[in-house]
């Protein structure tokens, strides 16, 4: 009977310890993941890894997003180096830099385009067992523009302390480029003034000779 009740106390407790909790947000938020000064524009937490799978996966974060359809941007690894970007004319105008601070907790990111886009831009953090997802709505890229940013993990892991950085997936979405107008040069502005002044003074000069009774050229 003894051995029994010590065997059933045993299962207890292994069930137990087998079932822990998952992650918590914590004190994370949007404003955890800036661009430009600017906080992303959404922020979900979810359990898994976005960098699973050749081409990532878009499910720890598409349907808090709105759906729709994500494609791969680049993957970075826990030493901070780029592993895999996609070979989409998006991705060969598109580099990334990223720096990881010194607490494994933080640190600092820039994206530069070749042309001026527009898109849909996710960073997807991995920490312990879980990956926090920051938005950037409607992102617009001017052409050989550099914009830089931070980032922080916040979010709390199954025993409740906040996790060391793991990896960070990019995918973006409606990505389009933009039609920038042409600024006119110098001389162009040079060119329109001197031909206003033109007309405006050859208008002085015909008002000037009908006051005076003396008609222009040619006319009846």
């Amino acid at each position: 009977m003894k051995t029994l009740i010590a065997a059933i106390l045993l299962v207890a407790s292994s069930i137990a310890h087998a079932a822990p909790g998952g992650p918590s947000v914590g004190n994370a938020s949007r404003d955890d993941v800036t661009l430009s000064g600017h906080k992303a524009d959404n922020f979900t937490l979810a359990a898994g890894n976005a960098q699973s799978g050749a081409n990532g996966t878009s499910s720890v974060f598409s349907s808090a997003f709105g759906g729709g359809s994500w494609s791969l941007l680049n993957k970075i690894d826990s030493s901070g180096a780029q592993v895999g970007s996609t070979a989409s004319v998006l991705g060969s105008n598109v580099s990334i830099s990223f720096s990881l601070g010194s607490d494994n907790k933080s640190g600092t990111w820039s994206i530069t385009s070749s042309k001026s886009l527009q898109m849909d831009l996710v960073l997807g953090i991995h920490a312990s067992n879980a990956t926090g997802s920051f938005l950037f709505d409607n992102l617009v890229l001017n052409a050989g523009q550099t914009q830089s940013g931070s980032f922080a993990i916040n979010w709390k892991n199954n025993g409740g302390q906040v996790p060391d950085y793991s990896n960070l997936t990019m995918f973006y979405s409606n990505a389009s480029l933009r039609t920038v107008a042409a600024v006119p040069e110098p001389s162009t502005y040079a060119m329109l003034l001197a031909g206003l002044a033109l007309v405006g003074g050859l208008a002085w000069r015909r008002r000037r000779q009908a006051g005076a009774g003396v008609l222009p050229l040619g006319a009846a």
